[in-house]
């Protein structure tokens, strides 16, 4: 967590903040006041980052994005090969919408995460093409010229979307299956454990 001391790291305080109030309240009752409560500031320091509420949650979908592609980031760069990469970045997609939003989101308020998810499905679909490269070539549909790299990273990202809202009952069963479809099931074998 940043150092609240550090005026640099006020932003991602405040920003952290309303991710945790969100997720518990929902966005009808989200208040600047609230934010400014869980994220450890005062209100005048909240409201001299983000004077609105409107304000606030245009930076907060920004802050999402880039928490994606830090967090894609992070999964796919120790990986040597494309296939490795394609594979991290799929256990990554089944896990992220939990890990970042928790489950509790869609209870708190259906409407405002279902929204969420439609904003940023096209940044996080550039996002993951764009970090993931000539590493979607693995897929065959692909390699083959019948879809676009653009297009299995959106049906990658929408299968993950629809396991966050109904989840699947084994996680890895479902990355098994994105990994056949993926053409990884014949080039890596297959990992023992958890998603985690």
């Amino acid at each position: 967590m940043p150092d609240a001391a550090d005026p640099s790291n006020t932003a991602q305080l405040i920003l952290e903040g309303a991710r945790r109030a969100i997720a518990t309240r929902g966005p009808i009752k989200l208040t600047l006041s609230v934010v400014a409560e869980e994220a450890g500031v005062s209100r005048p320091t909240l409201y001299r980052w983000y004077p609105t509420k409107t304000i606030l949650l245009a930076a907060l979908a920004a802050y999402e994005v880039e928490l994606f592609d830090k967090g894609l980031k992070e999964a796919i760069e120790p990986q040597r090969t494309g296939e490795r990469r394609l594979d991290a970045a799929l256990r990554y997609l089944i896990r992220y919408l939990d890990d970042s939003l928790g489950t509790s989101a869609i209870g708190a308020d259906a409407d405002f995460a279902l929204q969420s998810l439609a904003d940023s499905l096209e940044p996080h679909v550039l996002s993951l093409a764009a970090l993931l490269g000539d590493s979607l070539e693995c897929v065959p549909a692909v390699s083959s010229g019948a879809i676009s790299r653009g297009q299995a990273a959106e049906m990658f990202l929408r299968v993950a979307y629809s396991h966050y809202l109904v989840p699947h009952r084994n996680p890895e069963e479902l990355l098994n299956i994105l990994r056949g479809f993926a053409g990884l099931g014949r080039v890596l074998k297959p990992r023992r454990g958890a998603i985690r």
